[in-house]
């Protein structure tokens, strides 16, 4: 996957993310995180920018948020019985949820929007909860700038280091080639004494 990102033009690898971050909001096993840590990753090629990639991730996530909210919060009674909004709140995040806003009011939409298996969970339930846009766009979007950033910068972290690892093995592999060739070397002037040294002895 890593190679094929390589050959993709850069506008293709950023729609492909913010399409990944919208879609989340529906479809909680889409693979945003993934696309966006890869390309990341390859960002110390030059092929990618770090900052463009944060930024689009979070435009889409936080847009993404907005389409579902706007959704839950105009059909609430529809959408709570509906396919998707069974699939997206279930019971017992649902209940979760409930217990956590209002212990920490848009604390807690901040945090539980950064926790796997309920981040597509919160702005349906604040939709359909009746929650105001502000109460819920800010803390999601203030979330989505922690969490976006913070994959792009161990995926940009990551890819950094690698050529330094690249350098330190190529290094490595040199040094052994050396050694390997010293100790033939050793081998072969040890056989070649030790047959002349027979010879003299015969």
């Amino acid at each position: 996957m890593l190679q094929a990102l390589t050959q993709w033009p850069p506008l293709l690898v950023y729609a492909l993310i913010a399409v990944t971050c919208v879609v989340e909001n529906f479809f909680p096993p889409s693979p945003s995180d993934v696309f966006v840590a890869m390309a990341a990753f390859l960002s110390h090629r030059g092929t990618y920018d770090p900052l463009t990639i944060a930024a689009t991730a979070w435009v889409a996530g936080v847009c993404g948020a907005a389409i579902v909210y706007a959704i839950a919060r105009r059909y609430s009674d529809a959408f709570a019985v509906s396919r998707i909004g069974r699939k997206l709140l279930p019971p017992s995040a649902t209940g979760f949820l409930l217990k956590e806003y209002g212990r920490y009011g848009a604390f807690g939409i901040l945090i539980t929007r950064m926790l796997p298996g309920f981040r597509s969970v919160v702005a349906p339930f604040a939709g359909l909860a009746g929650l105001s846009f502000p109460r819920t766009l800010i803390p999601i979007a203030i979330a989505c700038a922690i969490w976006y950033p913070l994959i792009t910068w161990i995926g940009a972290r990551l890819g950094s280091e690698w050529d330094a690892i690249v350098a330190i093995l190529g290094r490595l592999n040199r040094a052994l080639g050396i050694a390997a060739l010293v100790v033939l070397l050793a081998l072969i002037i040890g056989v070649l004494w030790w047959k002349r040294r027979r010879r003299r002895a015969a």
